[in-house]
């Protein structure tokens, strides 16, 4: 029965169409005497991932090499329907670009702290914006090296000057979360990230205090007894260190980078059923956000701290204890005023090793969207890249028809720019629309058949539009906040 409904619904974005233009209520016009109907708004971000070079760049040579690798990511990413890209530029306390706080990234060039020869960030930025896809700058907080034992810090890293503000847990070299300069050099960081590039969200992925990996134990109780009186025990005072850092980062962008989104993605499960009767799945082993990873990701929703929550959800809809459909459920319902996306493991599909149901039944694709849409959420992130490249089990056919047809990403944080004004004229001659520019404005073409609008296509900076095939189009204005006005009168090109 949900497979047959879904079938019907589609898996197109419009859980309940709007019976009015975007933006407001319309009106009959000349040229327009019916209300038209659009695609749902919705976020459908992938994400680049650099670690270890899971993702791009796999050449770290050649700078033509790994230019062209990434404008093929985002081809593939505009042919399917994407509009944002999550690209990792800061995975290990290093740099996708040239920084005064931390070293060139390794994964750019194979040595830590050496100059790939471009400009990384820029060109990323760039050619996302050129295709109409949004950059948001994902960012680790915590975390320097995954491997201490082939960590080679270069002169004037944090390590060398200051080992007291990093431990180490296993194999793993992170920050100090309890030390005051930590924090700020978090800020200071992305600070430098939104003053130097033209990035349209931070993003942190979901490692804050390191999994737990049952052998090891957090070095952190002399940072108790240094900074932690406030506390009552020493798990609210991890908490509490990374509240302050989210806290100071949200700080900083509304402050000074208002229309910067700032979105974080946790580990799927909030906490275990017998912790708390405010719980994300039915498991009572597994590792949580509030408990574990110390993560108070209800609170920073709460409090307006973050923009958009991402929970990572890889686990199918048949899965008991840690089920898809409850845990997005769960989410949507216990962020606040915050909005959700889910985050959806593509990367699992065609993989044996992740279980039958990831290569026999890549329906389940469709099925987590279904679920994701009945629940209204705001989007979906795709975990990784490289799925869209291997296309194993061409799990690509499935991802089309949950993208059938592009959409707008909605307004999400702060709303700092003018507001988009309704075109009040426009034109055909041939195939060509004609409208009146608004400065710093997008436009998004829509064709309308059958009283539905269709996105043809968005456009920057212009007030012209050659249509590929006659018909009745309509334009919008879009706004850098995905603020959108009416519709404007329908015109038809011969």
């Amino acid at each position: 029965m949900l497979l047959m409904s879904f079938a019907l619904a589609g898996c197109g974005g419009d859980d309940e169409p709007s019976t009015t233009p975007p933006g407001g209520t319309g009106g009959d016009e000349p040229g327009q005497t019916v209300k038209i109907t659009t695609p749902a708004k919705e976020i459908r971000a992938v994400w680049l991932a650099t670690v270890g070079n899971m993702d791009w760049p796999t050449d770290k040579y050649s700078i033509e090499k790994q230019k062209q690798e990434y404008i093929n990511y985002l081809e593939l990413f505009k042919q399917y329907n994407v509009n944002v890209v999550v690209g990792q530029i800061r995975p290990t306390a290093d740099a996708f670009f040239a920084s005064q706080y931390e070293p060139w990234s390794q994964y750019l060039t194979g040595t830590r702290g050496k100059d790939p020869g471009y400009d990384v960030v820029q060109f990323m930025v760039d050619e996302a914006h050129k295709r109409g896809l949004e950059f948001h700058a994902w960012l680790n907080p915590y975390r320097i090296s995954t491997n201490i034992n082939a960590y080679n810090p270069v002169e004037g890293e944090f390590y060398k000057e200051h080992p007291e503000w990093t431990m180490k847990y296993g194999n793993l070299l992170i920050f100090r979360p309890a030390v005051p300069e930590v924090r700020q050099h978090l800020v200071n960081v992305i600070d430098e990230i939104c003053s130097k590039y033209d990035v349209d969200g931070i993003h942190f992925d979901d490692y804050f205090y390191p999994y737990p990996d049952g052998k090891n134990t957090l070095d952190d109780m002399g940072d108790y007894n240094k900074y932690g009186k406030e506390y009552s025990n020493i798990e609210d005072f991890r908490r509490g260190n990374v509240n302050k850092a989210i806290e100071d980062v949200h700080n900083l962008l509304a402050n000074k980078y208002p229309s910067v989104v700032f979105s974080i993605s946790p580990y799927g499960v909030w906490r275990n059923k017998s912790k708390d009767p405010v719980y994300g799945s039915n498991s009572s082993t597994s590792i949580t956000n509030y408990d574990d990873l110390y993560a108070d990701i209800r609170l920073w929703c709460e409090k307006g701290w973050i923009d958009l929550v991402v929970p990572q959800l890889y686990a199918t809809t048949k899965n008991q204890a840690m089920n898809f459909t409850t845990m997005t459920s769960w989410w949507s319902n216990n962020s606040f005023d915050c909005p959700v996306a889910i985050g959806i493991a593509m990367y699992k599909f065609g993989n044996k090793a992740e279980g039958n149901i990831y290569v026999d039944e890549p329906t389940e694709l469709e099925t987590e969207f279904y679920h994701t849409r009945r629940n209204k959420v705001s989007g979906t992130f795709i975990f990784n890249s490289s799925a869209f490249k291997n296309n194993k089990i061409n799990i690509l056919d499935y991802l089309a028809r949950c993208y059938p047809q592009k959409a707008l990403i909605p307004f999400m944080g702060r709303a700092v720019a003018a507001q988009p004004v309704k075109i009040s004229s426009i034109s055909a001659d041939g195939k060509t629309l004609y409208w009146k520019e608004q400065k710093g404005m997008r436009f998004v073409i829509y064709r309308v058949v059958d009283n539905a609008g269709t996105i043809v296509d968005i456009v920057d900076g212009v007030n012209t539009y050659t249509c590929a095939e006659a018909g009745d189009y309509s334009v919008s204005v879009l706004n850098d906040d995905n603020v959108e006005s009416e519709l404007s009168q329908v015109v038809t090109v011969k």
